[in-house]
């Protein structure tokens, strides 16, 4: 399917690192990051549901969330994610599901998360 890019684990993942994110951020980062965490939790939901370009879009919003927020600490980094965010949604609307899986491991790996790997196990 040309939609699979993401699976669940990853997001899961990032879903629990984002009170790491607030404790270096500090606290006036926590209404965008629950905003972040919305996102991602309708990502998961959408996913489980069988809706992989809906929960794309949203984790498009949440990582577009996470720019603007990285961007007011680190502008370089906030552009550089806008990039990333750009090439993951023009792949994504190609239907190119090399380009749209490499790019969410540049997603995964900036925001901490991993890929799990279920195919070798």
């Amino acid at each position: 399917m040309a939609h699979e890019f993401e699976s669940p684990p990853p997001l899961e993942m990032l879903l629990t690192r984002l009170g790491e994110l607030e404790v270096v951020i500090g606290a006036p980062a926590a209404a965008r990051l629950g905003a972040v965490r919305a996102h991602l939790q309708r990502a998961v939901a959408l996913r489980a549901d069988g809706d992989p370009p809906a929960a794309a879009a949203e984790v498009r919003r949440a990582m577009e969330e996470l720019a603007t927020l990285v961007a007011a600490v680190d502008p370089a980094e906030g552009f550089l994610m806008r990039a990333i965010i750009e090439r993951f949604s023009a792949a994504l609307i190609r239907g190119e599901s090399g380009e749209v899986e490499r790019t969410a491991d540049v997603m995964r790996e900036r925001s901490g998360a991993t890929k799990v790997d279920t195919e070798k196990k």
